[in-house]
């Protein structure tokens, strides 16, 4: 009965193979067995320290990949960590599905709905990531911190929402003209997309600081042949023999726009908003700067890891 060699036995023929003795000389010397015995133990040792070579570069290779992703998924999460400009409407001045038009209760929700998609996972792949990434970072205080930016975040949207709606109330009441976006009423009237748009802006101006203000005491001009109030090249209201009183109210209204709660309420939040939001990117410059996510998810354990 042929002679059985144990794996660790060809393992070691494969040694003395590979550091220059000859399959004769292993079989005399070391294994004292036929040479072709020796030639068949070293070519399956080969065999297994091939596949288990190739192994462990495909788990290098899968490891690899699955920390790009998660870095990216990091790197994805910080990039939609924003502010809005200063000047951001939250609302259109055009009748659309996102409008000043549409009624309080509506645009709340659908507010709030947005900005949970903001740094939301996108696609299959994307949510099967963000999962394995919340598993690495299992009570990290990121979670809790990007829990608090999307509660700041719809805060702040929440308060230019109001302010924008204040702008339109106060320029209603004070002119007595409705803000419209087309011309289906009779004269006067106001036109949202530019009246609404320039109050708004103007005070925010004013609110941030701004070194470029917009003084629309001079830069509104009247044209009586037209009857219509313009500011550059935009026509703000249409008011045949009306001109000055509505510029004045118009005034009145910016005026008091600027002392509202609601202006308060933007600047408010937008410097709580601004705060959370370089907490955040912070942390998760953190987690980066080692190369790489700790924790273990599933893929990990599959892996071996």
């Amino acid at each position: 009965m042929p002679r059985k060699f144990l794996d660790a036995d060809k393992r070691k023929w494969l040694e003395l193979y590979d550091s220059g003795k000859s399959e004769k000389w292993i079989a005399k010397q070391h294994a004292k067995c036929d040479a072709r015995t020796v030639k068949r133990g070293i070519e399956e040792a080969r065999r297994i320290q091939d596949a288990k070579i190739a192994r462990t570069e495909l788990i290098k290779d899968a490891l690899r990949n699955h920390q790009s992703l998660l870095l990216e998924e990091l790197e994805q999460i910080s990039s939609a960590l924003t502010v809005p400009p200063e000047d951001f409407a939250a609302l259109s001045w055009y009748h659309t599905s996102n409008s000043i038009f549409t009624s309080q209760e509506t645009m709340t929700e659908r507010q709030i709905s947005d900005v949970s998609e903001i740094i939301g996972a996108v696609g299959d792949q994307g949510e099967a990531v963000r999962r394995l990434l919340k598993q690495h970072l299992k009570n990290d205080r990121l979670w809790k911190v990007l829990a608090q930016w999307e509660k700041a975040y719809t805060a702040h949207l929440t308060a230019r929402v109001a302010l924008q709606r204040r702008t339109v109330t106060l320029l209603e009441e004070k002119t007595g003209c409705k803000l419209v976006d087309e011309n289906k009423v009779p004269s006067p009237f106001l036109w949202s997309y530019t009246t609404g748009d320039l109050f708004y802006k103007a005070v925010l101006q004013k609110a941030f600081g701004s070194t470029i203000g917009i003084d629309l005491q001079c830069e509104i001009v009247i044209n009586t042949l037209t009857g219509e109030l313009q500011y550059h090249n935009s026509i703000l209201a249409v008011a045949p023999g009306n001109e000055q009183k509505i510029k004045a109210n118009l005034l009145d209204a910016l005026e008091e726009l600027k002392a509202s709660a609601e202006v308060v309420s933007v600047m408010d939040t937008y410097k709580t908003l601004q705060g959370i939001t370089l907490r955040a990117r912070q942390i998760i410059e953190q987690i980066k700067l080692l190369g790489l996510v700790l924790g273990q998810c599933e893929i990990c354990r599959r892996l071996g890891i």
